[in-house]
Formats: structure tokens, sequence, C-alpha cells
């Protein structure tokens, strides 16, 4: 394992409590062009089957909505059982006002990668390399590219990591094609220790600007997390 990766793990819990869990559970309160105006205003509930690469949340895409992204395979499904969006070529589009598709999409990978990152780097088919340091308000944060094969499911084959001197993650960027394509800043805070696991319940995201700042006039997306519980 890369050095670095190393150091990241242990700071997150390592790697003996991460094996031990199977399954992330959450209440999230997400806001943002992400979120589809026909979706519910209430909090989801978020399931994330942690080493399975599959994430469901209740209510999202409409208020009695259930959504559900397994690997790359999206499908939003109304209690009545009626099939509102299953699918897997989603025809990304990022100028507002955001389809329902790329919305509902872009909100499951950014839960699913909230609740399983650092760990999902261990994987590995991944490839880490450390790029040079970034400087973010004169404190140097220490940077992981991480190379995805194309069988594990990801937003990005190429995604972006910032560890402070904690090494604790604080930022991922990734790029999305796709119709006016994209690439995604998201920042992490307001961290918790449940189960042994250190772990973010705050994230916000925004468009990458040209020179690789985050353009904090466009949020695309806000996470609020509570009642995070590992079993």
């Amino acid at each position: 394992m890369n050095r670095l990766l190393e150091k990241v793990i242990t700071a997150h819990g390592g790697l003996r409590n991460w094996d031990g869990v199977g399954t992330a559970n959450a209440t999230a309160t997400v806001t943002g062009l992400f979120r589809h105006e026909h979706s519910s205003a209430t909090p989801s509930q978020v399931n994330v089957q942690t080493h399975q690469n599959r994430v469901t949340i209740e209510p999202l895409g409409c208020p009695d909505c259930v959504s559900h992204l397994d690997h790359d395979h999206l499908s939003v499904v109304r209690k009545d059982g009626t099939i509102v969006i299953g699918l897997e070529d989603f025809g990304l589009r990022f100028e507002p006002p955001i389809g329902l598709a790329t919305g509902v999409l872009m909100t499951c990978r950014t839960l699913r990668s909230m609740l399983t990152s650092p760990f999902l780097l261990t994987d590995e088919a991944v490839e880490i390399s450390e790029l040079v340091p970034w400087n973010e308000r004169g404190a140097q944060w220490r940077v992981l590219r991480a190379e995805f094969p194309p069988d594990l499911s990801a937003p990005a084959r190429v995604q972006d990591y910032f560890f402070d001197a904690e090494f604790l993650l604080r930022r991922h960027d990734y790029h999305v094609d796709g119709a006016q394509a994209i690439t995604v800043c998201e920042l992490v805070a307001d961290y918790v220790d449940v189960q042994g696991l250190r772990m973010p319940t705050k994230l916000k995201g925004y468009a990458r600007r040209p020179d690789l700042a985050p353009d904090f006039g466009r949020e695309l997306i806000s996470v609020d997390l509570s009642r995070l519980a590992f079993s």
C-alpha cells in the first residue's frame, strides 16, 4: 500500500475496523442543484453497502420514491412499485435545470463516496500515486490520485483526494463527462468518531474553476449527515 495511503487509512480508523462493517446508515439533508426540483425537501434515509458499491436513498427522485444505485445501474421506484427510472445509460446534463436522472445519479454517487472514502482506495485494482501538495490558505494538503479500473463503478476513472496535516480527507475532485461536462470539487468537514471510524458529516460540492479552486458561486450539492451508524 502507498505510504501516504497507509497513514490516511490509520487516521480514519484503520482497515480492521472498516473490514468489520458491512453497511453505513445515516439521515441526510441534501440541497443544491443535484437535488432535483421534484424531490422531497425532507431528510432522506441513506443505506450504503460499504463493500458492494451499492447505495439506497429514500426519499430521492420524488416525495414517495426510493432511489438505488448498484454499481452503474440506477433505479428510482415509487412505493407503489411504479418505475420512474431504470437505466444504465444516463446521458448526463449539467446545465440548469438539471434533469431527474442526472440529479439522482450524482446524489447517489456523492453519498456513496462520502460514506466509503478513503477506504475504497485500498482496493488492489485501484492505482494510487501522490501528486504535488496543494496550498490551502497557507497549509499544505497532500494529494493522492486514484485511477479506478473500468469494472469498479466510479463517477470518473481518475479522482484526486486531498488530506490535511492529520491525514484526514478534506477535498475530493473528479471530472464527469457528458453534455456540459463538469469537474466537481467536494469539501468535507465536521468529522465524528463512529465505532472507531472517523468520518465527515458535512459536504459541500462545487464546480471547479480553471485555476483548480472551487467556484463558491456554483454550489452543486450540500450534504449534512446525522445519526451515522455502521453495522
